[in-house]
C-alpha cells in the first residue's frame, strides 16, 4: 500500500463525518468517531515522515497546468507534522468536551468538524490556493459557533472577529499573489516548494522583498492576533463556546505563524530582516500591553483570551532570532500553547457549566468542591506561565537562548512578560480554587468530573503537555532539517 494515500484520508475522514451528520446520524457520536478514526492515517503518515523526511500526495504535472495552475497536492514534513498532530488531538479533545444536549446539535458538531478539517487542509496543502482556501473555510463555522452558541456579546464578538480576519486574509491574499507574480512567467507556480527553489536561484530585489514581507506580516499577523491587530481575539475567545475556543486558539491561530515560517522566512529573507525591528515592536506590545491587560481581567475566559494573544509575542521572538534554535523553540511553543490553551478553555467551559459563571470574584473553593477539575486548572495555568517540565517552558527557553545574541533587550521584555503572565494566572487560580466554597458552586450543587467519559479529554491534553515538555526532541528531531533549509541563503 502506498502510504502517501493516507494524506488525503486525513481530509476524507472528517468530511465523511460531516456528510454522515448532515444525513441524520447521531451528531456527537459521529463526530467523535470520525476524529478518533482520523488518528489512524495520522500515525501512518507520521511513520513515513520519520523514515523519509516527507510524504507527498498529488500529481506533479498535469495537462491542465498551463491553463489552470491550481493542483490538489498535499505534503507533510518535519515542520508540519507537529501541527498535524496538534490539530488531530485538539479536535478530538474539543469534541470530547462538547455536550450532546446542546441546542441544534447537528449543526454544532458539523461546524466543529469543519473547523478541524480546515486546519488539517491548511497545514497539509502544498499549493498556495488550497493553503489559503482551507483556512478561509474554517472561518465560516468559527463565525457560526460564536454567533449561535456563544455567550455574552456573542454577535458583536463574532462579527468583530470575522471582519478582522477577513481583512487580514485580504492583505494576505495580496501578498501571496505578489509572491507568485514576482517569479518569471515561465516558472510561475502556486507550489510553495517550487517557489522556494526559484526564489533562491533568482532572488528578487530587496525593496520588493520588503514590501512582500510587510504584506505577509500584516496578513498573517492579523490571523495570529499580533498587536495592533489583536483586539478580535480576547473577546472572540471569551464569547465562544469552549470547544470552538479550543479549536481556534489551539489550532487555527497557528496557521499565521506556520505561514510566516513557510513563506516569509525562505522567500523574502532580506525583506524579513528589514522588517524585523517592526516585528520586535509589535511583539513587545503583545508581551507588555496584553500582559498588563491580563492583570486587569476579572473574568476567567477573558483572562485566557488575553493570555493566549500575549504568548504570540514570545513565538514571534523565535521567528526574528534567525537561528535554528529559536525557530525550533517557536515550533515547540506553538504546540505547547495549542495544548495549554485548549486545556484552559476546556476547564473554563466546565467551570462555567457547573457554576453558571466564570467571574473570578464569584468563584472560590474549586479545589474542595471539584478536585479533579482543580487539578486540570492547575496544569493549564502552570503550562501557561512556563513551569519546567511542561511544553511551554521547553519552547520558551529555546527561544530565549536562540534570540539572546541578537535581541537581548527583547529577551528581557519576554522574560518580564513571563512575570506578568505568572502574576495574572496565579492570582486567577487562587481566586477560583482556594478559600471557602463560593455560593455559586454551592447553589448549583456542582459535581466533579466523573468517569473516563468526562475525564479523558483533559487527561489527553495534560499527558501531551508533559510529553512534549520532557521530550521536546520529538518535535525538534524531525523539524531540524526543515528549519535549517529555511535559513539557507
Amino acid at each position: 500500500m502506498n502510504l502517501s494515500l493516507a494524506l488525503p484520508l486525513l481530509l476524507v475522514v472528517p468530511l465523511l463525518g460531516v456528510v454522515a451528520i448532515a444525513l441524520g446520524s447521531a451528531p456527537r457520536k459521529t463526530a467523535l468517531w470520525a476524529s478518533w478514526i482520523n488518528l489512524i492515517p495520522g500515525f501512518l503518515v507520521s511513520g513515513v515522515v520519520l523514515r523519509q523526511g516527507e510524504v507527498l500526495y498529488g500529481p506533479e504535472v498535469t495537462n491542465l497546468r498551463e491553463v489552470f495552475p491550481v493542483q490538489f497536492r498535499l505534503g507533510l514534513d518535519g515542520l508540519s507534522l507537529p501541527l498535524l498532530w496538534l490539530t488531530l488531538v485538539v479536535t478530538v479533545a474539543a469534541i470530547g468536551v462538547a455536550r450532546a444536549d446542546v441546542k441544534r446539535a447537528k449543526e454544532y458538531f458539523l461546524c466543529l468538524l469543519l473547523v478541524g478539517l480546515g486546519g488539517l487542509g491548511a497545514f497539509l496543502s502544498v499549493d498556495l490556493f488550497y493553503f489559503f482556501s482551507f483556512h478561509e473555510v474554517a472561518l465560516i463555522p468559527s463565525f457560526l459557533l460564536i454567533g449561535i452558541w456563544g455567550q455574552g456579546d456573542r454577535t458583536g464578538a463574532a462579527w468583530r472577529m470575522t471582519l478582522y480576519l477577513v481583512l487580514g486574509s485580504l492583505v494576505l491574499l495580496v501578498g501571496l499573489i505578489g509572491l507568485v507574480w514576482a517569479v518569471p512567467e515561465t516558472a510561475r507556480t502556486l507550489d510553495w516548494r517550487v517557489l522556494t527553489e526559484t526564489f533562491r536561484a533568482q532572488p528578487i530585489p530587496a525593496t520588493q522583498q520588503t514590501w512582500l514581507a510587510i504584506l505577509l506580516l500584516v496578513g498573517f499577523g492579523t490571523l495570529v492576533s499580533l498587536v495592533p491587530f489583536h483586539s478580535w481575539a480576547p473577546g472572540g475567545y471569551a464569547s465562544a463556546p469552549a470547544p470552538a475556543a479550543m479549536l481556534h486558539a489551539g489550532v487555527l491561530k497557528k496557521f499565521g505563524i506556520y505561514g510566516l515560517l513557510r513563506l516569509a522566512l525562505p522567500l523574502t529573507p532580506l525583506g524579513w530582516k528589514e522588517v524585523s525591528w517592526i516585528v520586535g515592536l509589535m511583539l513587545a506590545g503583545n508581551l507588555l500591553y496584553l500582559g498588563l491587560a491580563s492583570l486587569a481581567q476579572r473574568d476567567f475566559r477573558w483572562l485566557l483570551g488575553f493570555s493566549s494573544a500575549m504568548h504570540m509575542g514570545t513565538i514571534f521572538l523565535g521567528l526574528i532570532g534567525g537561528t535554528v534554535l529559536g525557530l525550533g523553540g517557536a515550533l515547540v511553543l506553538m504546540v505547547g500553547h495549542g495544548l495549554s490553551a485548549a486545556l484552559g478553555f476546556a476547564v473554563a467551559g466546565e467551570v462555567g457549566q457547573r457554576a453558571g459563571t466564570t467571574w473570578m470574584q464569584d468563584l472560590g473553593g474549586l479545589a474542595k468542591k471539584t478536585p479533579k477539575l482543580w487539578f486540570y486548572l492547575m496544569i493549564a495555568g502552570m503550562a501557561s506561565i512556563g513551569l519546567p517540565g511542561l511544553a511551554n517552558f521547553a519552547g520558551e527557553i529555546l527561544i530565549f537562548f536562540g534570540a539572546w545574541s541578537d535581541h537581548p533587550f527583547l529577551v528581557a521584555i519576554a522574560a518580564w512578560g513571563v512575570v506578568l503572565s505568572s502574576v495574572a494566572m496565579l492570582r486567577a487560580i487562587r481566586s477560583i480554587a482556594t478559600g471557602p466554597v463560593s455560593s455559586a458552586l454551592e447553589a448549583k450543587q456542582t459535581g466533579d468530573l466523573t468517569g473516563i467519559r468526562e475525564v479523558w479529554p483533559f487527561a489527553l491534553l495534560t499527558a501531551l503537555l508533559f510529553l512534549v515538555g520532557l521530550a521536546p526532541n520529538l518535535i525538534l528531531g524531525p523539524a531540524r532539517p526543515v528549519l535549517e533549509r529555511l535559513l539557507q541563503p
